[in-house]
């Protein structure tokens, strides 16, 4: 696979509101990421475009047809069985594989757990997960602190670890946030640095980005340049990555094309 874009989507309750003390009720948290889900389902149809949908098992639950749907063309994977679950137990990450399989009547193979948090890869392994995408391999105050980790693909414990793109050197990641932050020049650049080395980009967004965040009591810079605007940016993103024959793939696709 020549020059790979693995885009991959974070699709769970809005909670954040709640991290800044706002209340907003779990219907709305459900519902405000499912408009944002639709606005994306729409553009990468538009352009026949593959991607990964993490999702949590509360998110699945709510929306059992979509969510059916989706697996048809996209790749599934778990992204826990609750967001607001910041603490790795396997139970919940079982009971997240078995809900979300319920629901699609096949196998997922993927986790990203909530908040890029730590996970068990030998756990992992005996649930029968084939990858984990929950590191980024950078450094973001108050979020997490992987400098250190490598930015290619590692196997740990029978767990393909497949790290969300970042910058080399520096390490600045140039997923969701910080595209947003710093536009579509340090977006492309970004990609062109990952696909020299390691040589492919992973790259994710979360559903309700894709909405006006504007009446929200969350940080400014979490706003900007969401809804509409992200919309726009990455549809020239998929145009300018199709006009230099890069492939979108799901990132289970790309592991086997690695390994065959």
């Amino acid at each position: 696979m020549k020059n790979p874009i693995l885009l991959n989507f974070d699709v769970e309750e809005f909670d954040l509101p709640l991290e800044y003390g706002e209340f907003i009720s779990e219907e709305e948290q459900f519902e405000f990421s499912l408009e944002g889900l639709k606005k994306i389902l729409n553009l990468l149809d538009k352009y026949n475009i593959k991607a990964t949908f993490f999702i949590t098992a509360s998110f699945a639950e709510h929306n059992k047809p979509l969510i059916k749907q989706i697996s048809n063309k996209h790749e599934i994977a778990s992204h826990g069985l609750k967001h607001k679950n910041y603490i790795y137990d396997e139970l919940e990450i079982k009971e997240s594989k078995k809900i979300i399989e319920s629901i699609i009547k096949k196998n997922i193979f993927g986790l990203r757990f909530p908040r890029l948090k730590k996970v068990d890869f030998s756990s992992l392994f005996r649930l029968g997960f084939k990858y984990d995408s929950s590191i980024s391999p950078a450094y973001m105050p108050r979020r997490y602190n992987y400098y250190s980790e490598k930015r290619k693909i590692n196997l740990k414990e029978g767990i393909y670890e497949v790290p969300t793109s970042t910058f080399p050197i520096f390490r600045l990641p140039f997923s969701w946030l910080f595209s947003r932050l710093f536009g579509f020049i340090y977006l492309k650049l970004g990609t062109l640095l990952c696909l020299k080395n390691p040589g492919f980009v992973n790259l994710y967004f979360h559903s309700w980005e894709f909405n006006n965040l504007n009446n929200f009591k969350i940080p400014f810079y979490i706003k900007k340049n969401s809804g509409w605007k992200l919309h726009r940016m990455l549809e020239k993103y998929i145009l300018w990555c199709k006009n230099r024959n890069f492939s979108f793939s799901t990132i289970y696709d790309f592991l086997s094309s690695q390994r065959n």
